[in-house]
């Protein structure tokens, strides 16, 4: 077995290792809601039942029953027939393939240029002797790199079943310039037709130098959020949008629905500029905003920037500062709307609560929308193969090879005089009852 498979294959062990512990996670399939229960010992289908507040024949109907239980067997329990007078259906029947066919003999290289960190991984590997270990044995760093990659090979699997001829190359990008720059000059990228990686900026950067003006290629940004350096290469695809572009699109939104509403800007030292840029798409929709630069974020502070009720864009990506900001603007007797890049999704300290009384608005192209038939379509998939909840960089990864490789249309494109190519597809979504859910 290669030492990439090898190391995917653990990692699939892993995500069910995970999911031992993990006793009523949420699964949703087309559109209808189950919990997945492992059966303990000594657990009845009648006990089971009465946990989840269903009945025995509704869990038969769910998972096609007609034998009896068995230790740390995974039933799927029709949590949806709670609240809906409705008859249990087959999980089975609900997962339906539904790629189209693709007529075309062609053969297309897809090379993946990630962090894989194989030389650790592999001397970690060589130790292990029990699957209890496994949760240990895997290298932190190379995680991102791992989740990214199952993703590829779902969409591929499903690809692939459609008649496309697809050749997948990974390389280890180790997280080395040294070992990137090997890769780039050793020509054995001169015949790949999809460039996906490497993940980080700097390293991205290094790829365009050679490749980024032939534009028989794509070369894909799948991460970053940086456009320095890259921006001039007609051959490449940026999927995350910069922070420019979000102001643009947050801009948008505001102007559609919020115009005759109070508007402040408020921003730290770093994002300056940015400000001063959003302030003038805004005047030259004829829209007047207030701006002000933060220095102090306690509640005393910023109080001045406020009045009974208003619309907030907080520019900036750093996470104490947009921490401790939340906080502030929380702690004001007002009513504020707050709106944001991105990356404070990833920020795993916040309070949900106050993300909620504040109604932040985040964009998010990359999370599960459940109301798109294709996210469901993807989470079925993906529950189906390893009965558990989808990584981080999963559903990016599986994104972009069904959008450049399938018939599946999940990006818009804007580009520049170049020729470079950003996506524009990036909804607005905010918090409502503990989750995250997209904005009408």
């Amino acid at each position: 077995m290669g030492i990439i498979k090898k190391i995917v294959f653990i990692f699939f062990i892993f995500l069910t290792v995970q999911t031992s512990a993990q006793t009523y996670d949420t699964i949703i399939f087309s559109g209808k809601k189950f919990v997945e229960h492992f059966v303990k010992g000594g657990e009845s289908l009648k006990k089971i039942a009465k946990l989840h507040n269903v009945k025995t024949s509704e869990i038969k109907g769910a998972n096609e029953l007609n034998k009896r239980l068995f230790y740390n067997q995974l039933l799927y329990i029709p949590i949806y027939l709670n609240k809906v007078d409705e008859k249990a259906v087959s999980v089975n029947e609900l997962i339906v393939d539904e790629v189209a066919i693709i007529n075309d003999s062609s053969v297309t290289n897809i090379a993946l240029l990630m962090p894989y960190y194989l030389v650790k991984n592999d001397t970690m590997f060589n130790n292990y002797k029990a699957t209890l270990e496994i949760p240990n044995i895997l290298y932190e760093k190379s995680k991102s790199a791992l989740s990214f990659h199952i993703g590829v090979e779902l969409a591929l699997d499903s690809l692939r079943r459609a008649g496309r001829n697809i050749v997948l190359h990974t390389f280890d990008t180790n997280k080395d310039p040294l070992e990137v720059r090997k890769i780039i000059y050793s020509n054995r990228l001169n015949n790949m037709d999809v460039i996906i990686g490497p993940l980080y900026s700097k390293f991205f950067q290094m790829l365009c130098k050679k490749y980024g003006k032939d534009t028989s290629k794509v070369l894909i940004a799948p991460l970053s959020i940086n456009t320095k350096a890259i921006n001039k290469y007609p051959a490449v695809y940026q999927i995350a949008p910069s922070n420019k572009l979000q102001t643009e699109i947050l801009t948008d939104y505001l102007l559609e629905n919020k115009k005759d509403e109070r508007i402040v800007l408020l921003h730290d030292k770093k994002e300056k500029g940015l400000s001063a840029y959003v302030k003038h798409l805004f005047n030259t929709a004829g829209k007047e905003v207030s701006v002000f630069q933060v220095k102090n974020t306690k509640v005393d502070s910023i109080r001045k920037f406020f009045t009974e009720q208003q619309n907030i864009m907080l520019l900036s990506s750093n996470k104490a500062f947009i921490s401790k900001m939340l906080g502030s603007i929380g702690g004001i007797d007002s009513i504020s709307t707050v709106f944001t890049f991105e990356s404070v999704k990833g920020f795993d300290n916040l309070d949900i609560t106050n993300l909620m009384e504040l109604d932040v608005h985040i964009l998010n192209s990359r999370s599960v929308d459940y109301s798109k038939h294709y996210d469901l379509r993807f989470l079925e998939i993906f529950e189906r193969e390893y009965k558990t909840n989808e990584r981080k960089f999963t559903k990016v990864a599986y994104d972009i090879i069904m959008h450049f490789c399938g018939n599946s249309n999940v990006y818009e494109f804007k580009q520049n005089s170049f020729g470079f190519k950003q996506n524009t597809l990036t909804p607005i979504f905010h918090y409502s009852d503990y989750e995250l859910i997209p904005v009408n």
